[in-house]
């Protein structure tokens, strides 16, 4: 049985799986198991994987039909044998050290949660390089989830640049959603942590495409993102009220998002409507917190002066 499970979920990468792998079988930590999860590709992804396959015992692959990441996450999940789980995004990259480094922290500071900086990049290239001395420091779950939910410091609520210990997984699996499948889940193993170890140094590289899930418009499963956000702030105000602002922040940057990046139809005019509702009732309270991140402050000021202004300038300057 291998220490550590690396889930990597496999659709439409074909372009940028190789570099991917190879970043991962240049690990300095050897140890490890990989599950290739092809999620039905239509492209060459599978031929790529399974070559790794063929020549490295440690990388093992499951084929399924096109059921999104989440599905592809639980099916890594499901096969996963490790003591501790990491997930890897098929056009990332992983620092030589990623493993080793977060390894080493959980073991060392009985931590069940271990997570990296992470750093964006375009070309790998012309990967980012980091100068500053790096340091580690501790977080409860609560004070992680806190800092996620405000969005303007570490950690975010990325499954990714994380070591998690396996027993936070036991029973756990993503939630089925087709966006945001992150926040619909992150969350909560977060909050059930007690220790989280956290470095500063950037061993997690994700890649920025024009044509990812993020970056293309709003369909009706998107939209889904305010439902997910609305949830949270529902189950966090029963949970633990200290976490309320953070999660009232997260649903605030979900309105606007949903105003900045769904159709003008009659489809969304039940969201949209429902979000700018949000927008009118958290600005004032996000603008006079310290805590808020600067664009949402600046997208609240747009906000006085009005729906239709607020949505000509988010999607003028994003």
């Amino acid at each position: 049985m291998a220490e550590i499970s690396v889930i990597v979920p496999i659709y439409k990468t074909e372009a940028y799986l190789t570099d991917c792998l190879d970043s991962l079988t240049a690990q300095t930590f050897k140890d490890f198991e990989a599950i290739l999860v092809d999620d039905g590709s239509p492209d060459n992804s599978f031929e790529i994987a399974n070559s790794y396959v063929k020549k490295d015992s440690r990388f093992k692959i499951f084929q399924q039909e096109n059921s999104g990441l989440y599905s592809a996450r639980n099916t890594g999940l499901k096969n996963a044998s490790g003591k501790w789980i990491t997930f890897l995004d098929s056009d990332d990259l992983l620092d030589p050290k990623f493993l080793e480094t977060l390894y080493n922290l959980v073991c060392t500071s009985n931590s069940q949660i271990a997570i990296s900086a992470h750093i964006p990049f375009f070309n790998k290239n012309n990967l980012p390089t980091n100068t500053k001395k790096a340091h580690s420091f501790f977080l409860s779950g609560p004070q992680a989830l806190h800092n996620a939910l405000f969005q303007n410091s570490t950690p975010d609520y990325s499954a990714w640049n994380k070591l998690y210990s396996a027993d936070l997984w036991k029973n756990k699996f993503f939630e089925p959603r087709k966006f945001a499948e992150d926040l619909a889940t992150i969350p909560d193993i977060l909050l059930n942590t007690n220790r989280i170890i956290i470095t500063t140094q950037p061993l997690y590289f994700y890649r920025k495409r024009k044509d990812s899930l993020l970056n293309t418009p709003y369909n009706k499963e998107k939209a889904e993102l305010l439902e997910i956000a609305e949830t949270l702030l529902k189950k966090l105000s029963k949970k633990d009220k200290r976490l309320i602002p953070a999660a009232e922040n997260t649903l605030l940057s979900a309105s606007f998002s949903i105003l900045w990046k769904t159709p003008d139809t009659e489809e969304f005019s039940d969201v949209k409507k429902r979000a700018y509702q949000y927008i009118l009732k958290l600005r004032f309270k996000a603008l006079f917190d310290t805590r808020t991140r600067f664009r949402n402050k600046v997208a609240v000021l747009f906000s006085l002066l009005g729906r239709r202004f607020l949505i000509f300038a988010l999607r003028r300057f994003g």
